[in-house]
């Protein structure tokens, strides 16, 4: 009797479907492809890309370590170099309620890569609204000699929208600057925007 795939969870499709591929570059579109086990699309799928490598230990690669690997990843690709799991590689994500918030705060609630903050629409969801999360500085790897047990605190993570998280689709958003926010308010907070700026550097 056929096994019915549809029961099998997204994350395990996913996998699948790397190790079917071992070696060579899985994109995006082909990750947004698979469902999960209810048979339907799953909402950030490519999460569950970065479960399988820092929660699970899968010596999972993207167009980050293009510089120690000489792959020249695409943005959208990723690549499983080992078939089986690394218990060594497993990591925590060390983010908490409170450095999520303090990361929020510092970086003004904004995207530190395309600008979005909650009250933007999702480019690629209609009726969606932007989500934002938390992300690594450095590719939710430790640095080289950094200690296993290292606390990580709000230095080593960046707001991030859902969408440049994800890594999907991404370089093709038009980033928006400071100057596009104050181009959308009222002219009255412009004009109070203006004569602050003019009796400061006049």
């Amino acid at each position: 009797m056929k096994k019915d795939i549809t029961k099998k969870s997204y994350i395990q499709k996913a996998l699948e479907l790397l190790q079917s591929k071992l070696g060579k570059p899985v994109t995006s579109q082909e990750f947004s492809s698979l469902t999960g086990a209810n048979g339907k699309p799953i909402a950030h799928n490519i999460r569950r890309i970065f479960e399988l490598r820092d929660e699970m230990g899968y010596n999972i690669i993207n167009h980050k370590d293009n510089e120690k690997t000489g792959l020249n990843l695409k943005v959208n690709e990723w690549v499983l170099l080992e078939k089986d799991p690394d218990p060594k590689k497993i990591r925590s994500r060390g983010v908490n309620k409170k450095i999520m918030f303090e990361v929020f705060q510092r970086d003004g609630f904004t995207c530190q890569t395309c600008g979005r903050t909650v009250n933007d629409d999702d480019p690629f969801k209609p009726d969606h609204k932007i989500k934002l999360h938390v992300g690594h500085n450095i590719a939710h790897k430790r640095k080289e000699g950094e200690s296993e047990n290292k606390v990580l605190t709000k230095e080593d993570f960046t707001t991030m929208c859902n969408v440049c998280n994800e890594g999907a689709k991404n370089t093709d958003l038009k980033k928006i600057t400071l100057l596009d926010r104050v181009k959308e308010i009222d002219e009255e907070k412009q004009k109070e925007i203006y004569n602050f700026l003019k009796k400061k550097f006049t």
